[in-house]
């Protein structure tokens, strides 16, 4: 097969038809549209990474601590309308990565990750179109190569009604920095490339009202990892009603996600010459009732002849650490925190968090982009500084920093570890990224 996942043992025959459907409904698409009627596209980017780590990190204890990460990543893009009812839109993304950071992981036994993003896997999607390599015959473990469909759907539209299957992605909520309402892959608050949030494979289904308000539902199918079979308590299905009331949005979700039913109400509404938005989230576990939400306010202005616009914002998480005890032996007694971490649908550990951040129009081609993120609980900081260039036409430059702020034992500081004097996290790195686009 061109796409297999990586788990051991042969693909489930009933994983193998389904994804075959999908395949075959792609390529019935592309046939049925003319060649001339699809839109082409994609970029090519390369990252590189440059991070120190103090003595006591886990990675100067694996006998590296200033690792060198880079990666080059090539999407291809094809979207085409037919019968005026039809679309289809898929995505080829490839990718290699040549990583110190990788080299270390495998030595200390965790998943290979890249600047702190998981190497995606289709273990648990109901679709196998994913295939990840090691980078076989590099002899020195930095390397890994993967490709796969991030996107491979097909929609019918009406004048009202939207159905689209496949491989796609949706985004929820209204926070700036955090998204407890985006239960769907939602990006990192200090991830820097947002451009392209990893698909699901979903049925997705948008009603448009006379009134302008929408409903929107989702239903995700996925599978036990460990069986390969589907399963309800690994699933999703979503319902959200969206409604416009002059100046103000409102947001109405209903979901069986995973095992928990979840509400959230979110709203966006000017105040004063700013917008004011937020979301209420709560979740009922087996340990009872959860509530998260985020709150920003958001405002513009004009700072001597540039255009800058600023927010703050507070974020509760409802699952997360108050005391400060970072430990393992405390983390092994969070289940929900640590099932939602590697869900990636959060990506912190502490309850209370407060961000703020500028964007700063130096010229309509130079923007300036500080991030400050604060865990209020323990004190720590995330500090990041990015700078973004319309360099040439189809050509974007990404420079910045990331640069951690605490004590060891904070979250942004360093993570305890299982070794005493030992901590994980809290690197300081520069980045850069370039990008061009066809």
């Amino acid at each position: 097969m061109i796409f297999s996942n990586a788990r051991p043992g042969p693909v489930p025959y009933y994983r193998l038809v389904a994804t075959v459907c999908l395949l075959f409904i792609s390529i019935v698409s592309w046939h049925t549209a003319r060649a001339d009627d699809w839109q082409l596209g994609g970029h090519v980017k390369y990252d590189i990474y440059a991070t120190h780590y103090d003595a006591d990190n886990v990675f100067s204890d694996a006998g590296e601590n200033s690792p060198i990460d880079h990666i080059v990543n090539l999407r291809v893009t094809a979207k085409s309308r037919w019968a005026s009812n039809w679309d289809a839109d898929i995505h080829y993304e490839a990718a290699a990565y040549h990583s110190d950071s990788v080299a270390v992981l495998r030595v200390i036994g965790l998943p290979p990750v890249y600047a702190g993003y998981a190497i995606p896997s289709d273990d648990a999607r109901l679709f196998d179109l994913t295939s990840v390599g090691k980078g076989e015959g590099s002899g020195d473990g930095k390397t890994v190569l993967y490709h796969r469909l991030d996107r491979a759907s097909v929609a019918y539209t009406t004048a009202d009604t939207v159905f689209r299957f496949g491989r796609q992605a949706v985004s929820w909520g209204n926070g700036l920095v955090f998204q407890p309402m985006d239960i769907f892959n939602p990006f990192s608050p200090a991830a820097v490339d947002k451009e392209y949030k990893t698909g699901d494979d979903m049925l997705y289904i948008q009603y448009l009202l006379a009134s302008g308000d929408d409903i929107q539902s989702v239903l995700i199918p996925r599978r036990d990892v460990t069986s390969g079979d589907l399963a309800s308590d690994q699933s999703s299905l979503a319902i959200k009603y969206h409604a416009i009331r002059g100046a103000n949005d409102m947001d109405i979700l209903v979901s069986r996600h995973y095992a928990d039913n979840l509400v959230a109400f979110g709203f966006a509404s000017d105040w004063k010459g700013a917008v004011v938005r937020g979301d209420i989230v709560n979740a009922w576990t087996a340990d009872g009732s959860t509530p998260s939400g985020v709150i920003s306010l958001n405002y513009s202005w004009m700072w001597r002849a540039y255009n800058v616009s600023g927010y703050l914002e507070y974020y509760r998480n409802g699952v997360g650490i108050s005391n400060e005890d970072y430990s393992p032996p405390a983390l092994a007694n969070e289940p929900e925190l640590l099932d939602r971490l590697s869900r990636g649908e959060i990506f912190t550990l502490g309850r209370d968090y407060l961000a703020g951040g500028l964007t700063v129009e130096f010229s309509p081609r130079w923007l300036f982009n500080p991030l400050l993120i604060n865990n209020i609980n323990d004190g720590s900081w995330l500090t990041q500084w990015l700078a973004s260039f319309d360099w040439k036409q189809n050509m974007t430059l990404l420079l910045g920093a990331n640069i951690p702020v605490g004590g060891s034992g904070t979250e942004y500081g360093g993570l305890p570890t299982a070794t005493p004097g030992v901590y994980d996290g809290g690197g300081r790195s520069v980045f850069l990224q370039l990008a061009y686009y066809f």
